[in-house]
């Protein structure tokens, strides 16, 4: 099931569960397979090899892997390879399947193939040329009939024998990759399997039909897999998408599940929700390819739907990524068991899913391969296609720059490579729009480049719809979201250099310093080093104001967070801080996270005030978080957090199950981080035992949902009364117009102008005011009293990228999206906007960082 929010609907009928009518019955393969087809008999079965029915368990992790390993070894048309490795080092496999004169060959085919889509290339399309056909599996963990399927296909493919499977073969290449998601997929097995009975259970309530939280679906950091083909911001996405790239399929199928009470679903999808970039003929072209499925539905009398829900939007899908290429994504998605075998629909059951999805993607894979020549030809018309709409363009490149912070720019340049733009440097300064770009700091990416969909795809700002409903976000401009500044140029005056290959930003190490080290708080990584410093004992200070000082490359300027870590006298230091630790500390940070240090012998500076001992400077203690999960709570946005200080920043956090807040001693912690989720059952004396912890000290940062909680729980902040759009106010409006009506009344997920105070501790490390969030609803605040307390204000038509009606804009300007209140000794920070939105909200990481750092630097009026 793709929606981004209906995990948070109901864990339970997102759960497939090994439920059969025929539980413990002996393996019956003429349930799965047409009673025609031969098999070879030297190909172990799946149910011979599991030693139970397709359906009757979930098929574990390991033996699905296992069990893709034997058929490679028994069967010549089967080629194994693990494309990556998850968060929990678990393979993701993908099987190459053709026939053997084509497996002999293969790497010619691929070079064949890659040529063909070459702009003005030299191959061509040649009449026995296969067609390339990619079906992948599971990149919902918890949607187990995607999984399970992939086992009697993979089968079907290495031992049926005959004309039938011969010719597919033989015109086709194959690739098979279950499970994508394969940490969600052994979370929902292991439930699956410590509940499963020897007597059928159908009873909703069982144990077995409800996965904990955070359930399957996610991976090991709860981030939505199926949003980050384009983002890739998860090592398992990085994997599939490099191997997407190698072989360009001429159809990627992406099997999922969606709620019991609908039918089944296939591509295309809504037809006035297909992202621009994507053209009609891919649509007519996707329908003529899934008419073998349509076909074999209609054969079994079975409801299906196309053209509506689902869309073709979102360019970070599975089922959409692939049409900036020249590939087709298709989506299929089919109702889940989820032990409710009764359903609207009738009976339902896991092992009829997994026979349905056997049939369903062979037939797609006879289909694409009897249209072999249309796919192939539409690939190579594509590339011709994508380099007449460039040249075309008024736009002829995209300039930009973040000289503040050559990390951030480095993740932005490698998530383009991996998207496979050709990036070049600026090799002479360069003004447009009042702005100066400057040589060896500023890149160029032309439009007049292979893969001209992609690169607009990622750098485009829509903000006008032929639809405004939204299956996913509608806004996701990746210059806006790193926070880097850009300009598009309508002329090509610039002058640049050859292409470049991304490489990691490292620093020189300053000399040996005398009196302290520094270095601006600007960095990425920044805090990543300031945190080991703490917890290695050393007593680093933060700046508070600019200042300029002497150091060992010059004269240099440093701006507010910059961060100072005196050499000696470190009070109270165990006998590790000494002057050779830090030292190769400071070495680690400028070879391995890019941050630029520099060495200073005095402690004099050259601006006024501000002397290393200066009152301006302040001590900064180690933050010690806890992170507010479980039932009721966002894996998503918990896992943004987590993924954010665990992975990236190196920083412990405690994960503290929503039910034990109550119980849990609070002082162990400096701060308490609650996002979105449900906050109803939070009893007055819970809320009170959380206000006298941040009167003693603590400090609680809320978004979302917990910044609305604590915002009018422990600030009696009002939340901005954002009223209904003005079509919704109409006193009569025809029903079927209701959906368009809604969508004028949300914002699902757009980016979002906002004027950031850059002199708050919270605005540390950013040198523009002008700052792009990621909204998803219309929570904002009213000012507080506290004219200090607004870190960030909506700007004034806000809208950068995505969808949000001009009377919601026009009601959230002036309204605060980020606030930082004092209450006793700790203090309350409240973000309306997620900063970590899915991991590559990378310019507005460092606000949420600097709110574990410095959320007592600042003092109430």
């Amino acid at each position: 099931m793709q929606n981004y929010f209906l995990a948070l609907v109901s864990v339970a009928l997102l759960f497939t569960a090994s439920v059969s009518p025929r539980a413990n019955a002996a393996p019956q393969a003429d349930s799965f397979y047409s009673p025609s087809t031969v098999f070879d008999p030297s190909v172990t079965t799946p149910e011979d090899f599991l030693g139970h029915g397709l359906g009757q368990k979930m098929v574990q992790n390991n033996m699905l892997t296992a069990y893709f390993r034997q058929l490679a070894a028994q069967s010549e048309r089967v080629k194994y390879e693990v494309i990556a490795y998850s968060n929990e080092n678990r393979p993701i496999v993908t099987l190459t399947i053709t026939s053997r004169q084509n497996m002999a060959n293969l790497a010619q085919i691929q070079a064949n193939h890659m040529a063909i889509q070459t702009p003005k290339g030299k191959s061509t399309v040649s009449a026995d040329m296969p067609v390339i056909s990619w079906i992948n599996f599971g990149v919902h963990g918890g949607e187990v009939s995607s999984t399970d399927s992939a086992l009697p296909i993979a089968y079907h493919l290495a031992a049926a024998q005959g004309e039938e499977i011969d010719n597919l073969l033989k015109n086709s290449v194959i690739l098979l990759t279950a499970s994508f998601n394969p940490d969600g997929n052994n979370r929902e097995a292991t439930w699956n399997w410590q509940y499963s009975s020897n007597v059928t259970i159908t009873d909703p309530n069982h144990a077995l039909h409800g996965s904990p939280w955070p359930s399957g679906r996610t991976n090991h950091y709860w981030f939505d897999l199926n949003r980050q083909w384009m983002l890739q911001q998860q090592p398992e996405p990085v994997g599939w998408v490099s191997k997407f790239h190698q072989w360009r399929p001429n159809i990627v199928a992406d099997f999922h599940e969606m709620r019991s009470y609908k039918s089944f679903y296939f591509h295309p999808g809504a037809p006035d929700r297909v992202h621009p970039l994507i053209n009609d003929q891919a649509m007519q072209l996707l329908s003529d390819v899934v008419q073998g499925p349509r076909d074999f539905l209609d054969s079994e009398a079975q409801l299906y739907f196309n053209q509506e829900s689902y869309d073709n939007f979102y360019l970070g899908k599975g089922a959409t990524y692939p049409h900036l290429f020249g590939s087709l994504g298709i989506l299929f998605e089919q109702a889940s068991s989820a032990g409710l075998l009764d359903t609207p629909r009738g009976v339902l059951s896991f092992e009829d899913n997994i026979r349905t999805y056997y049939h369903v993607a062979l037939a797609l894979l006879e289909n694409a391969a009897e249209k072999r020549q249309a796919l192939l030809s539409f690939q190579q018309d594509f590339a011709s296609n994508s380099a007449k709409m460039a040249a075309q363009d008024d736009i002829k490149a995209y300039i930009y720059s973040a000289p503040e912070d050559p990390v951030r720019l480095f993740h932005f340049n490698q998530l383009l490579t991996r998207n496979k733009i050709q990036i070049k440097p600026l090799t002479k300064d360069f003004a447009v729009n009042g702005k100066t770009f400057r040589k060896n700091e500023a890149f160029i990416v032309e439009s007049k480049q292979a893969n001209y969909r992609m690169l607009k795809g990622l750098f485009s700002k829509i903000t006008t719809f032929e639809n405004n409903t939204f299956y996913d976000v509608s806004g996701w401009t990746l210059p806006l979201a790193f926070g880097i500044d850009f300009e598009p140029l309508t002329r090509t005056r610039y002058k640049a250099g050859s292409a470049i290959t991304v490489e990691f930003p490292t620093q020189q190490p300053p000399s040996r310093a005398n009196v302290a080290y520094v270095f601006d708080w600007s960095h990425y990584n920044a805090p990543k080093v300031l945190n080991t410093l703490l917890q290695q004992g050393y007593l680093p200070r933060i700046a508070t104001e600019p200042f300029k000082a002497q150091t060992d490359k010059g004269i240099q300027a440093f701006g507010r967070g910059s961060v100072i870590v005196p050499v000696l006298k470190q009070i109270g230091a165990n006998a590790n801080v000494n002057g050779e630790n830090l030292y190769n500390i400071i070495q680690q940070a400028a070879i391995h996270d890019g941050v630029k240090a520099y060495a200073l012998n005095s402690s004099h500076t050259t601006s006024i005030g501000m002397d290393l001992g200066s009152n301006s400077i302040d001590a900064v203690t180690l933050p010690k978080v806890a992170l507010v999960i479980g039932p009721g709570m966002s894996p998503y946005q918990a896992g943004e957090v987590w993924h954010l200080l665990d992975k990236r920043m190196h920083m412990p956090v405690v994960l503290l199950d929503k039910s034990k807040l109550s119980s849990a001693d609070l002082s162990a912690y400096t701060h308490l981080v609650m996002t979105d989720g449900k906050y109803s059952d939070i009893s007055n004396s819970l809320q009170e035992k959380i206000s006298t912890w941040v009167r003693k000290g603590g400090s609680l940062v809320g978004i979302g949902d917990g910044a609305r909680w604590a915002g009018t729980k422990l600030l009696d902040i009002k939340v901005a009364d954002i009223g209904k759009g003005k079509l919704a106010s109409q006193s009569r409006i025809d029903y079927s117009n209701k959906a368009m009506v809604k969508a004028q009344d949300i914002i699902g997920g757009a980016v979002m102008a906002g004027d950031l105070d850059i002199s708050h501790p919270l605005g540390y490390g950013y040198t523009r005011r002008e700052i792009a969030s990621q909204r998803s609803g219309l929570l904002a605040f009213e000012p507080p009293k506290n004219p200090y307390a607004s870190v960030i204000k909506i700007a004034q038509n806000s809208l950068l990228s995505g969808y949000a009606s001009a009377e919601n804009q026009q009601q959230l300007a002036g309204k605060t999206s980020l606030v930082a209140e004092r209450k006793g000794k700790g203090s309350v920070i409240l973000f309306t906007d997620d900063p970590n939105f899915r991991g590559y909200f990378y310019g507005t990481e460092k606000l949420f960082l600097n709110s574990l750092f410095f959320s007592t630097l600042f003092t109430a009026p």
